[in-house]
């Protein structure tokens, strides 16, 4: 599994709930996936809680990769409704302080190759199984949130406040392949290498250490965007 460096997840300043919610995702490792288990006619249906891993597309939809035979799965194939727990509070002294969310949306199969790309860079470990016949991408369509920031910062967001709007997203989207070859030529695996990257920031590996670089502000256009890439992979070339 892949392991991120630990550090609380607090709010920027003058940052958005919707910009929270995104960067918690971004930042993310794993969630918790809740889908509903349908016990039986004399039962009825259970919440049902799985751990699973978790990534961004660069729109900030969420992406899972599932296996078929999962308890989850089936219950996603049966009712698509479900959430997810993304959680900022390690390192708090008090995790009830710390700022996590809650993603409400429909898990929907997908055959998009940048979303398995993005998934499988962030969990190499995944790449071993990611191409077997019984695992499958599933994207989250996000229709709001419920977002902890804090205490007194409890906060519901819509849908278009979650996600890029789609002409922030759309050029990063057919460009991120080649902007990440050309800005990571000649980077071995000892060095930090950009995996990802989205309007708002470049997600960064070195071995199983990954670190998420949020911009001041969002990029506006390719030159800009492979500026800053370049600009945070050597601010952090001096690291041993």
């Amino acid at each position: 599994m892949s392991s991120a460096v630990a550090r609380p997840a607090e709010p920027a300043r003058g940052e958005s709930p919707g910009t929270l919610a995104r960067r918690l995702l971004r930042e993310a490792v794993k969630a918790t996936l809740a889908t509903r288990l349908e016990a039986g006619a004399e039962e009825g249906s259970w919440p049902y809680a799985s751990l699973v891993l978790v990534a961004a597309d660069v729109d900030g939809t969420p992406i899972l990769l599932l296996s078929k035979l999962a308890q989850h799965t089936h219950n996603i194939d049966t009712d698509p409704h479900v959430s997810l727990l993304v959680d900022g509070t390690e390192g708090h002294p008090d995790v009830l302080t710390g700022p996590r969310a809650t993603l409400l949306g429909r898990a929907r199969l997908s055959e998009d190759p940048q979303s398995k790309r993005r998934f499988v860079a962030r969990h190499p470990s995944a790449s071993f199984y990611a191409g077997f016949k019984d695992f499958h991408v599933y994207r989250i369509e996000l229709d709001r949130a419920h977002l902890v920031a804090g205490f007194g910062r409890i906060d519901w967001i819509e849908r278009d406040q979650l996600l890029l709007p789609a002409t922030h997203c759309q050029s990063c989207s057919d460009s991120e392949e080649a902007l990440l070859a050309s800005v990571n030529e000649g980077r071995d695996e000892q060095q930090w290498r950009a995996i990802a990257f989205d309007p708002e920031g470049v997600d960064l590996r070195r071995g199983t250490a990954l670190r998420r670089i949020a911009f001041d502000e969002p990029v506006a256009d390719m030159k800009q965007a492979r500026s800053r890439l370049k600009r945070a992979l050597e601010g952090l070339s001096t690291e041993g």
